[in-house]
């Protein structure tokens, strides 16, 4: 992991599994605690950029706090992490993007130890979880990637109360933004589509823009608390 200012040069601050040089970083977020949380996940891109296969269950979530340190929060593995959100400061909600999982976790606030995993969501059949975000009310807004093709709106108990289609297949994340917190944005990947696929779809890879009528929570600061 590196911090950047605008115009400087990268610094690296930590390495995230130097062991395991078959892994990479995935999803990362800053958490109400001031912390940066990320996952990781088998590498799935080949060195020509190309797909690869993700051959076992090698992902961990992490937690980068202000003075340095990093701490695995908890024992479990994932094909890959995805989704990073608080709906309260203690739970965390998560994704395991391969098995088609949403899952909330209890958070020890003191320790940033994550425990008692429950599944909120499995088996939607649109699509696999990607990345996500939490609107005003508490409610978590979910990508979903690998043909999903829309964004789902899940409470906090797991119960999809809507569903708003894209125009692409593949849309991979979402975030609140606008000078209200009012717009949706969701961006969409190109990832092993083909050039006849692509001709054919233009508005894969796009940046999207929606009035979804409710507005987004603003974004944690690293080494502040939210």
């Amino acid at each position: 992991m590196a911090f950047w200012d605008w115009g400087a040069d990268f610094r690296i601050v930590c390495e995230v599994e130097p062991d395991r040089p078959e892994n990479r970083l995935n999803e990362g977020v800053v958490g109400p605690d001031g912390a940066f949380w990320v996952g990781t996940m088998h590498n799935n891109i080949g060195p020509d950029d190309s797909p690869s296969a993700i051959t076992a269950d090698t992902g961990r979530l992490y937690r980068f706090a202000p003075d340095g340190s990093l701490t695995c929060v908890c024992d479990d593995l994932f094909g890959i992490t995805n989704t990073l959100l608080w709906p309260t400061r203690d739970s965390l909600v998560t994704a395991d993007t391969t098995k088609n999982v949403l899952y909330r976790y209890r958070l020890d606030p003191t320790t940033g130890r994550l425990s008692d995993r429950r599944i909120l969501l499995e088996g939607f059949p649109r699509g696999l979880p990607d990345g996500s975000c939490l609107d005003g009310e508490g409610t978590i807004w979910a990508a979903r990637v690998a043909g999903g093709g829309c964004l789902t709106r899940t409470t906090i108990d797991g119960a999809v109360t809507s569903v708003v289609d894209l125009p692409c297949s593949w849309p991979t994340s979402c975030a609140f933004g606008g000078p209200d917190l009012d717009t949706l944005f969701a961006t969409s990947g190109r990832f092993t589509m083909s050039a006849e696929h692509l001709a054919a779809h233009p508005a894969e890879g796009g940046l999207f823009a929606l009035a979804p009528g409710v507005r987004g929570r603003p974004a944690y600061r690293f080494g502040r608390q939210g």
